[in-house]
This record gives structure tokens, sequence and C-alpha cells, in this order.
């Protein structure tokens, strides 16, 4: 079994806002969710996004698909910046949700 490409980067205020534009024009999401004080709960991507950069979230989970391949993005927010962490899921076929 191959492994599925791992990506890490860090990403700043603008690098955050190009992730949202290219997400919401290019991708079809399949589900957000945040983690927060009150747990994990789903929300839509904007309001992942804005609990990022309110500081409300520690982190983001998104499921999408992107040119046939299901990926996982993990958001975590830091001093830094958010880190962002990218997974191709493997074995989810083009057309079908990842399963959660």
């Amino acid at each position: 079994m191959s492994e599925a490409p791992l990506l890490q980067a860090v990403l700043g205020p603008e690098d955050r806002a190009e992730l949202l534009r290219d997400l919401t024009a290019l991708a079809e999401i399949d589900s957000a969710q945040v983690h927060d004080a009150g747990g994990t709960r789903l929300c839509r991507l904007d309001e992942a996004f804005a609990a990022l950069e309110e500081g409300t979230a520690e982190r983001a989970l998104l499921r999408y698909r992107f040119d046939g391949q299901a990926w996982l993005d993990t958001l975590i927010a830091g001093p830094e910046g958010v880190r962002l962490v990218r997974m191709a899921e493997a074995g989810a076929p083009d057309g079908d949700a990842p399963e959660r």
C-alpha cells in the first residue's frame, strides 16, 4: 500500500485568505469542523476560517474533493501562525465522500 502525500506549512494571514478563496471557488467541500472551548462542532467553511482568525478555535478540519482526489486539511492555530497539515485521503474514489 502506498503512502498518501502529506504537506505541512505555516500560513500567514494572506495565505489563509488565499486558501479560503481557492477552496470556495475550486473544491467541493464535504465537511468543515472546528475545535474550540466547547468541543468539536460542524460548521461552514467560512465559519471555520473566521474562528481561526478570531482566535476562538484551536483547530479546524476540512474535508474536500479537488481534481478527483479527496483531501483532509487540518489547520492548527499557534503563535507563529496557522499550521496547515494536508493529506490526500487514500481509497476515496472520485465522486464518493470520504468516510468520516
